[in-house]
């Protein structure tokens, strides 16, 4: 990847969401699985440095896929979606070790991931700059939200410069618990 800047941010053991640098986009992305439906949900959100959402995704995949393949697959999404949005610069965070281990490339992927990994490692290219993060859950609940919400639509949602209700008291919530001196 010697085109584009890629940076290994450490895992984020705080517990709540963190914004961006200035003038890069945060990127997260979680998978959910619906074993009663033989399908998976995807959740992304992207948000700019000043915590204002820029765009969201809600997306059922129909299929029926593990845990780790969803979230190798949110992944994914959350870049492709990223990059159809034009933003250039981000950080794209999850709540999945072993996918952030892997994109990282400090531990090899599960072969079950390993050609998901590979498209994004090749996706990522397109890029002025991405960094990999992990956060836990508590980061990462607007996207969780939005994963889950993927078992009540049909394909997928996407909401630009406009926030979906039912996460509205999430992406608050992440606003308060922000230090004071951020």
């Amino acid at each position: 990847m010697e085109d584009i800047e890629v940076q290994v941010l450490q895992s984020d053991e705080r517990q709540g969401w963190r914004p961006p640098s200035s003038n890069s986009f945060k990127v997260n992305v979680d998978g959910a699985v619906f074993s009663n439906q033989k399908a998976t949900g995807v959740g992304v959100t992207i948000r700019d440095d000043r915590v204002r959402l820029e765009a969201a995704m809600s997306k059922k995949l129909h299929a029926p896929l593990g845990a780790l393949k969803a979230e190798a697959k949110a992944f994914k999404a959350g870049i492709i979606f990223a990059r159809d949005v034009g933003v250039q610069d981000i950080i794209i965070e999850g709540d999945s070790m072993i996918i952030f281990r892997a994109l990282c490339e400090l531990s090899p992927p599960p072969q079950s991931v390993a050609s998901i990994i590979e498209g994004i490692l090749d996706i990522v290219r397109e890029f002025r700059s991405v960094q990999f993060s992990h956060t836990r859950r508590q980061g990462n609940i607007p996207a969780h939200i939005l994963a889950k919400h993927a078992s009540s639509i049909a394909n997928f949602t996407v909401w630009i410069e406009q926030n979906p209700c039912f996460i509205e008291q999430a992406l608050i919530h992440d606003v308060i618990s922000l230090p004071s001196h951020e």
